[in-house]
């Protein structure tokens, strides 16, 4: 897998956001890994965008709601295998490994519940 993936980020105050590349993390104790193939829109990425609402620097990748497949899982993970299709709220805004609009995220698994189909 490679060191870095495509991440969407605001590179500027009231500028378009880019295309950029962000590091690929590999998950730590209690962390996991996922495919991004859903993320949310809302109006923080707006305010964030244009105000700079909680950036503290930029580049600064967007998103807090995703959905996808878990790719990786640390060690003590209990509730996820690789392949379990998850969804999040990542709200830790002291990292960027977590924010949804971005190939891949990692973040503790408590933040993830997981997908069941009938």
């Amino acid at each position: 897998m490679s060191n870095t993936h495509p991440a969407i980020a605001t590179v500027a105050l009231r500028q378009p956001l880019k295309l950029i590349q962000a590091p690929t993390v590999a998950p730590k104790q209690g962390e996991i890994r996922v495919r991004v193939e859903w993320a949310a829109s809302s109006p923080l990425e707006l305010h964030q965008a244009d105000g700079g609402l909680l950036i503290s620097s930029y580049p600064t990748i967007l998103g807090e709601n995703a959905a996808g497949t878990i790719v990786e899982v640390g060690p003590g993970v209990q509730r996820f295998s690789v392949g379990d299709k998850v969804f999040g709220f990542n709200y830790d805004y002291s990292t960027q490994q977590d924010r949804a609009y971005q190939v891949f995220i990692t973040a503790p698994e408590y933040r993830f519940g997981k997908v069941y189909t009938l």
